[in-house]
């Protein structure tokens, strides 16, 4: 934590940044430069100021009226989903650090009537989760993820956001996430008793706050919504070596389980497979 804030100390003092004034057309290109930079740079320097550079600029062309309706196609490595009542759409990426773990960064626009910007952005504080799969927290404290699917459920009145995720984590391990969010006073609340499932060695163990799934990096463990049928289908995990606790040897089997909207919970079958 001291040398993240040590060193974006000596950036901000050190690095002078343009104050000209930016548009979509005359900025697209280099701001997707920047992203593939901050994703591929192999110095950690450049990927970091790369990543201060974007951030700051990519934020004045939010701040054009009616920016909520760009599409910003052409930044392939920055993911972009937008709930389906079209309330709010999420950015979020991610920069590796120089120990091989990963920040993420996530900003929330809401679709406001008036197209002022408003934009929320996410702290990822990963770090000081001690069990990231227990607690109920706030885009201040956030546990960094890249989102790539949303899903809009009811419940008692209340609209219920969940968010797919991922974060790359470290070399070992991956990990997709389910985080179910909700907004009071217009501002997101991450996580809350949504989950029931029965109990299983690859799983967190229950209750849970959102649903925190590891597996060994490259293996392709997955998590994917069904529009069609409402599920929520994750691959089914053994360990290469016997031991289901030590998640870097988690793989998927094959096998196929899933989460249905139940009575305002993401509930998953006791007994029954997908094949």
């Amino acid at each position: 934590m001291l040398k993240r804030i040590l060193f974006s100390i000596i950036l901000l003092c050190t690095f002078q940044f343009s104050n000209a004034q930016l548009s979509v057309d005359s900025t697209g290109i280099s701001l997707q430069k920047l992203a593939i930079q901050i994703l591929e740079d192999s110095n950690f320097e450049n990927r970091y100021i790369a990543d201060s550079i974007f951030t700051r600029s990519f934020v004045k062309i939010l701040k054009t009226p009616y920016s909520f309706n760009y599409t910003f196609d052409s930044l392939k490595t920055i993911s972009q989903i937008i709930s389906p009542d079209k309330k709010f759409k999420i950015f979020s990426w991610q920069l590796k650090l120089n120990d091989d773990s990963y920040l993420q960064r996530a900003a929330l626009q809401m679709n406001t009537i008036d197209g002022q910007l408003k934009l929320l952005p996410f702290f990822d504080k990963s770090e000081t989760f001690d069990a990231p799969e227990a607690e109920i927290c706030n885009r201040k404290k956030w546990m960094g993820a890249i989102y790539y699917d949303i899903i809009l459920t009811e419940f008692n009145n209340t609209k219920f956001y969940t968010l797919l995720g991922y974060d790359d984590y470290n070399n070992f391990t991956s990990r997709k996430i389910i985080e179910v969010i909700h907004f009071e006073n217009e501002d997101p609340i991450l996580g809350g008793d949504f989950f029931v499932y029965p109990k299983d060695e690859t799983y967190p163990d229950a209750p849970v706050e959102r649903f925190v799934y590891h597996y060994k990096k490259g293996s392709n463990g997955y998590i994917i919504y069904n529009s069609e049928n409402g599920h929520i289908t994750l691959s089914q995990l053994s360990s290469t070596s016997n031991d289901l606790k030590m998640k870097s040897t988690l793989v998927p089997t094959g096998n196929e389980v899933y989460f249905e909207w139940k009575n305002g919970k993401w509930t998953m079958p006791q007994t029954e497979k997908l094949n």
